[in-house]
Order: structure tokens, then sequence, then C-alpha cells
């Protein structure tokens, strides 16, 4: 039975920082006897500034924390799915106006052999105002507002799930995907046996809201690799990496902020920074199959009422 890693880290504004924490990881993983790595979202960094997030961004071919993966891949033998910053390549149609600094919020997947077996760039943008509660003497704060699409292009398309052998087809979204079902019922009809979901969820939705519906309701194995801590003065994620399996059960779970020990968030963020944590769980198809015959929702669902979601998608192979 095929063990994949889940991985969480805290990414800095260096890119050469964080491969190097990442490959440790990795490593580490493999030697557990993990067959394929999850990485979080924005696992090459995370900067406040959007002229760095451009700078450190170049096009896939030329990306260093991804060649650095790619060469990693090939090395161990695993496979390793990460997310990542990334601009046009040369030959691409460039749709943005001279002069943008908008960059891809990317999830990449690669294969044992350093190949590059997919890219999604991401859907939906995290353009969210959220409450934050009042001061101690009463005084109310405003909103905390991110903003995603204002340094972020959109990507445009859904990826077909790539087939992993005997981990499963895999179905490639990222964070606030989740919240967008439209996305996991199009990957699961296309054959879907795992949804990976890299991710730096913000404190106040990491706290409240997470993805076991989405392994329930499309009886597929969940994998949420995350981002945990402070990666600098403006930016914290909240951690929590998890996994399901398809009826539910969960599979592993790393620290929230909420569960650093008191007195030890210095040591845990030097610790995070260093190295990161992972844990184990095993991919076994028989589950998937055995819970889609015990509950069939496919053949269950009202097509004749509310007619199929993403059914004039042109279909293709993943890939780049």
């Amino acid at each position: 039975m095929p063990k994949v890693a889940v991985c969480q880290i805290t990414s800095t504004n260096d890119p050469e920082h964080n491969l190097r924490i990442s490959s440790n990881l990795v490593r580490k993983a493999v030697a557990a006897g993990a067959q394929a790595c999850f990485l979080p979202e924005a696992a090459d960094f995370i900067t406040s500034s959007i002229e760095e997030c451009h700078f450190l961004s170049p096009p896939l071919s030329k990306h260093p924390y991804t060649l650095g993966l790619r060469s990693l891949a090939k090395e161990l033998g695993v496979i390793i799915s990460a997310g990542v910053h990334e601009t046009p390549e040369s030959d691409e149609e460039d749709t943005e106006p001279p002069g943008s600094l908008k960059v891809y919020n990317t999830h990449v997947l690669i294969g044992p052999q350093g190949d590059l077996l997919a890219r999604y760039r991401k859907l939906h943008m995290y353009d969210v105002e959220l409450t934050q509660p009042s001061l101690a003497d009463g005084t109310p704060q405003p909103p905390k507002i991110f903003g995603e699409s204002e340094r972020v292009r959109k990507g445009m398309e859904i990826v077909p799930p790539v087939d992993l052998g005997s981990i499963g087809k895999l179905g490639l979204q990222i964070c606030y995907d989740m919240r967008f079902p439209e996305d996991a019922i199009i990957l699961r009809r296309m054959g879907a046996d795992v949804l990976t979901f890299p991710s730096a969820f913000a404190i106040k939705t990491g706290r409240d809201h997470w993805c076991k519906g989405i392994a329930i309701q499309n009886q597929t194995y969940v994998l949420s690799a995350a981002q945990w801590g402070a990666h600098n003065p403006q930016r914290s994620s909240w951690g929590e990496s998890v996994a399901f399996d398809p009826w539910g059960k969960p599979l592993g779970r790393l620290r929230s902020l909420d569960e650093t020990p008191a007195g030890t968030q210095e040591d845990v963020e030097a610790l995070y920074k260093q190295s990161g944590e992972f844990f184990l769980c095993d991919i076994n198809l028989d589950v998937v199959n055995s819970t889609r015959t015990q509950i069939p929702l496919a053949i269950q669902k009202r097509t004749d009422v509310y007619g199929v979601v993403g059914e004039s998608l042109p279909t293709r192979k993943p890939g780049v």
C-alpha cells in the first residue's frame, strides 16, 4: 500500500532557503517510506511585496525552486506536489497589460523521473474582508482585507486528474478552491481518487473552516499540506495540514497556531523555518471503491433535475 507524506513548513521570502527546507523534509519523508510528498501552497516563497513577488516568479522553465524539486524527485525517485508562483513562458499569450506585476499561483506535480507531470493555475482568487474582534476596551477594528487578485493572475482551466498508478488519479486544486464545489465535482467525474489542496490558510478561516466535507461529498482522499506560522510581520498562516479518506476518516493532522505550546512560540517558529514537519498516511484504492459501492452517489445524482456540472468543458490530457 503506497504511503504519502503531507508536509508543513513556514516559507520566507528567500526561495533558496525554502528549497533547502523543502528538500530536507522530502528526504526525511522518503527515508520514512513516502512514495509521494505534498508541500504547501506558495512553498517557494511568501512575501508582502508585489514587486518582490514578481521578481521571484520566473517561468517554470527557469524557476529555481521548481527546478530544484525536479532534480530532487529524480534523485530520490519520488513524486512531489508543491505550490509555487510563476509568470508565463515566453511563447505563451500574455493577457495582462504591459508592465503588469501579476503572477500565477500554481500547483506543480513532479514525477519520479523529474518530469513535470502537470501544472494547475489557481482559478479562484482569495478576495475577502474578514471581520476582526474588537479591542479589549471595546474599540472596533476595521476588517482585514485580502485581495489576491491584485497580485495574482486567474487560471483558466481545470486540469484533468493525473494517473499515479497505485496512488490513484490525482486532482489538483489550491487552498481557496475548496470553497467552490464545482471543481471537485468535475475532477471526481473525470476519475479523481485523490483531491489535493496545497494551502496557506489565514488564521481566522483556518480556525473555523476545513475540508472533511470535501472527502465525504466526493468520496475521494483529500490531502491538504499547509503553511504554518509567521512568514513576515504582515502575514501568518494557520497550519493544520490534514488528510482524510473517502469515508471522512482522519488520516493525519499537524499543529495549528492555537496548538503551539505556551512560551515556545519563537522556538517552534525557528523549528519550522529550519525543518518543518510531516506525517505519513496510506492511500488504499480499495477504500475508494468500497465507499463508492456502499454509497453509490455517482448513479444517484439527479442530472435530470439539475444537469451535469461542467458538462460543456473541453476534454484534454493533463500536462503543462
